[in-house]
């Protein structure tokens, strides 16, 4: 009887070894599932800053979409996620070496320990401009969004637009090229999609507006620069498709122009 007894515990330690092998095995695969996908959403999307930078046009754009969260693993978890821009200089001069690092964090309120899943880079000549996301707002200030072209880091959740918890809840960006006087300068410009599609082609031209203010071109009849006098309609009370000027940066946008 006794030994029938430690038999059937032997059986269960047995059974139990096997359990913690399994959980860890299918620890170990979901892992291996969520750093491949952000590693492909890394990719992509650093794709499309290096394509901006590496075409020979003098104005060149292109916004992407982001998913709500990675999916991984068998069951296909839902894994929120925050993706970070920040940038890094190196050298001066002629010399000069710009970096655009992206990274997927794992998004979690209220902690200041960042759970890094992914990381890529994109290394140029041109210098980063990175807009907060508090310029999707249009009731925010947006001198301190764009803050001078000086923010070193912005962070787009992505998750907060499905679920309208923010007004300016990033669920796109926009990559933007400008060369001017041989100098490239690229853009990263936030954007929802959600609630208003066209607001990344809008957020585009507000940025232009605000660059027109800032350098002190504040005529009716000053354009909004090239790259950023986009050939959309800005608003559904606004007919006009293109070559917008001060004068239209008042009347679509009192945020940036205080009028």
């Amino acid at each position: 009887m006794l030994g029938f007894i430690l038999s059937k515990m032997q059986m269960l330690v047995f059974a139990a070894g096997i359990a913690v092998v399994a959980l860890l095995f299918y620890d170990f695969v979901s892992r291996i599932g969520l750093a491949e996908s952000a590693n492909t959403l890394l990719i992509s999307n650093s794709k499309i800053v290096s394509d901006q930078i590496n075409n020979d046009l003098f104005c060149s754009d292109k916004f992407t979409t982001l998913p709500n969260v990675l999916t991984y693993g068998f069951s296909n978890e839902a894994f929120p996620y925050e993706l970070e821009f920040s940038k890094q200089s190196f050298g001066s001069g002629d010399t000069i070496e710009n970096l655009l690092i992206l990274r997927i964090i794992e998004h979690k309120s209220g902690s200041a320990k960042k759970n890094i899943i992914a990381a890529e880079s994109v290394s140029s000549d041109a210098e980063f401009i990175l807009v907060d996301t508090n310029f999707i707002s249009e009731t925010s200030p947006l001198e301190k969004s764009y803050n001078d072209g000086k923010n070193t880091e912005i962070s787009l959740y992505p998750r907060a637009a499905s679920k309208g918890a923010q007004a300016s809840s990033p669920d796109a960006f926009v990559a933007l090229k400008e060369v001017k006087k041989g100098k490239k300068t690229v853009y990263i410009i936030p954007c929802a999609t959600e609630k208003e599609p066209n607001n990344c082609v809008r957020n585009i031209l507000r940025v232009g507006c605000l660059l027109l203010k800032l350098d002190g071109k504040t005529n009716n009849d000053d354009l909004v620069p090239s790259c950023f006098n986009k050939s959309t309609q800005a608003s559904v009370d606004y007919d006009k498709s293109r070559n917008y000027t001060w004068a239209d940066c008042k009347s679509l946008f009192t945020e940036v122009t205080g009028s």
